[in-house]
């Protein structure tokens, strides 16, 4: 087996884009100070490349051994940030003790201020359904297209606008479901955040779980251009035809219809090619 298709075959096998380089770059290390070594002892370059990848051993159990260490499902900065939103109340909590001597106040307050507590509970019910189908929505969006946390308008949304992120939105969901809640306060306030956090999690796990199959199944192949790739563009992989992204594009970086293409990585779902 050739070095290219023994690091090709270890990196199909690590999900994980995250550490996926550093790995084969630290394989492919290996096997060069291997191949190095043999080729002094008096191997030709085609022996010792072949008897450097042998003793690196078989490269999809190579490569599910490294998965099965750097496997990630867990959203962790969706978490912490959904988090960080359910700290708000608790903040709340110590702003009115620390004013009224009266961990309520600060609530009653807000309730009295907007008219909330003058509002039919199935009112905030109907509103806290409709920001949760929103967040959810947006939640498999984000997933979907590989948006980062906090974004603004990139430069291929057109004229879009700005949209707040699906942690956002399901806190405030949280946030109108609380005076339907059975508990009642600040209590109830955090049992909804909660709910909606781990909600949030579980869907964004499983989208996870999609995103890696699908990016383990075409990293690496190698296809052709349908039509001029950038920011946006077609191309032909795996017997499929699938919108695709050139790496680089954002330094203006452009592969011309019908040149040879090969994945290097995902945004989202979005395989990401260079010409080749």
């Amino acid at each position: 087996m050739k070095e290219r298709e023994y690091l090709k075959e270890l990196g199909k096998k690590i999900t994980n884009s995250s550490v996926r380089k550093e790995i084969v770059n630290e394989y492919e290390a290996h096997i060069e100070d291997c191949k190095a070594a043999l080729m002094e002892s008096g191997m030709t370059e085609v022996e010792a490349e072949e008897e450097a990848v042998r003793q690196m051993g078989d490269p999809q159990e190579a490569g599910e051994a490294m998965d099965k260490i750097y496997h990630k499902v867990f959203d962790s900065n969706m978490f912490l940030w959904m988090l960080a939103l359910g700290c708000i109340p608790i903040v709340c909590v110590c702003i009115s003790y620390l004013i009224a001597r009266d961990p309520n106040a600060f609530l009653w307050v807000w309730n009295e201020a907007l008219g909330l507590n003058k509002i039919p509970a199935v009112i905030h019910r109907n509103i806290g359904i409709g920001f949760a189908v929103y967040g959810i929505g947006l939640s498999i969006w984000e997933k979907y297209t590989g948006k980062a946390l906090f974004y603004a308008v990139g430069r291929d949304w057109g004229q879009g606008c700005y949209v707040a992120n699906s942690g956002l939105v399901l806190f405030i969901s949280a946030l109108c479901f609380a005076p339907s809640f059975p508990v009642k306060g600040y209590a109830g306030i955090l049992c909804c955040v909660l709910i909606a956090c781990l909600l949030n999690m579980v869907l964004r796990g499983f989208m996870n779980l999609l995103q890696s199959r699908r990016e383990t199944r075409l990293l690496w192949e190698i296809g052709t251009a349908e039509t001029r790739i950038n920011w946006k563009g077609k191309g032909y992989l795996c017997g499929h035809h699938m919108k695709v992204r050139v790496q680089g594009s954002e330094k203006g970086t452009e592969i011309s219809a019908g040149a040879p293409v090969m994945v290097v990585g995902m945004e989202g779902f979005k395989p990401v090619v260079a010409q080749v």
